[in-house]
């Protein structure tokens, strides 16, 4: 761990040390993009308690996202949200883990396709035996964390999300040395729940399907198919698995609904331009006097609707930002 870095500084909770940061982020650029990654990195590295309430790395990826409508005047409201979640959870350094003892020219051989079984079977001590020496023996690839997420994705309702999530703030950089952690996270994620066998794909695209989420009703249905689109579409050596479990849940979840458009209502003209300014919603959803727990929420849901709005092109998408802002 390098203790002058900003993740150093959190991880000792040391608020006015990692709070000196922020002037050189405010000024975009690299300041910025080397604060994302390291709040991204902190988020990983927390210690997650509390299965109730949103992961950080969902909330802080999300704002992340958002924060790139303006990234040469990145909000200061955004950015201290960051260093405010980060310095407010436990910090593990999950690095500390690997063991020294692994080198590549003693690395025992172990194949994927145990370590798969492995997590299948919830077999957690012998994954985290096989996932040291894969990271070992594959030169620290990100291709562990994909495997991972690989698995997870057999449960979209449970994991869908947060894979989306880890996945993009780890591709924010892809640090070689934020590997394991990353991996370690979404491990300790999956742990809690057994996971089912994997599915049949079904011949189904995301987007053939936005007729029918503009006028869903369950807005967390919503918000895991924004984040199942940019999965669907993304880079990944396991593109093809990753599509066979989206395409079920999407059969599973949406095949079935109708395609009547039940939204009467009309946005004035300057109501679409303020739900159109995100940065402004998000600051507006921090400064509310809510829960955390709501602030995170709402900050994700925002991010997947501006997503969703930004992909179609459909002002529909507004009527569900009006109803985030108005609960």
């Amino acid at each position: 761990m390098d203790h002058d870095s900003l993740f150093g500084h959190l991880f000792k909770g040391d608020a006015k040390k990692s709070f000196s940061f922020l002037e050189e982020a405010l000024k975009g650029g690299k300041g910025l993009i080397y604060f994302l990654d390291e709040v991204l990195f902190t988020a990983a590295s927390v210690k997650y308690k509390n299965e109730n309430h949103p992961h950080p790395i969902m909330t802080i990826n999300s704002i992340k996202n958002i924060i790139g409508d303006n990234k040469s005047a990145p909000s200061k409201i955004l950015l201290k949200y960051c260093l405010d979640i980060c310095l407010k959870n436990e910090i593990i350094d999950y690095n500390k883990k690997i063991d020294a003892k692994y080198s590549e020219s003693i690395v025992p051989s172990v194949f994927v396709g145990a370590f798969e079984d492995a997590i299948q079977s919830g077999s957690w001590d012998e994954v985290e035996e096989m996932m040291l020496k894969i990271y070992y023996a594959s030169d620290r690839s990100q291709s562990i964390i994909e495997t991972i997420a690989d698995l997870g994705l057999q449960n979209i309702d449970l994991n869908g999300l947060m894979i989306f999530h880890l996945l993009r703030a780890f591709n924010f950089k892809q640090n070689k040395s934020h590997v394991w952690t990353y991996a370690s996270c979404l491990i300790n994620f999956l742990k809690k729940d057994a996971l089912p066998r994997p599915s049949k794909r079904k011949y189904i695209k995301p987007m053939n399907l936005i007729k029918i989420i503009l006028n869903h009703d369950n807005i967390d249905d919503i918000v895991k198919y924004s984040a199942m689109i940019r999965i669907w579409e993304g880079d990944y050596v396991r593109i093809s698995s990753y599509q066979r479990e989206i395409s079920s849940w999407l059969d599973i979840k949406f095949s079935n609904q109708s395609k009547i458009d039940k939204k009467s209502n009309q946005l004035f003209f300057e109501d679409v331009i303020q739900y159109n300014d995100f940065v402004k919603i998000a600051e507006s959803i921090i400064m509310n006097e809510s829960s955390a727990e709501k602030k995170s929420r709402d900050i994700i849901t925002l991010d997947a609707l501006r997503y969703l709005k930004n992909k179609s092109g459909n002002e529909t998408f507004y009527f569900y930002i009006k109803d985030l802002l108005s609960s």
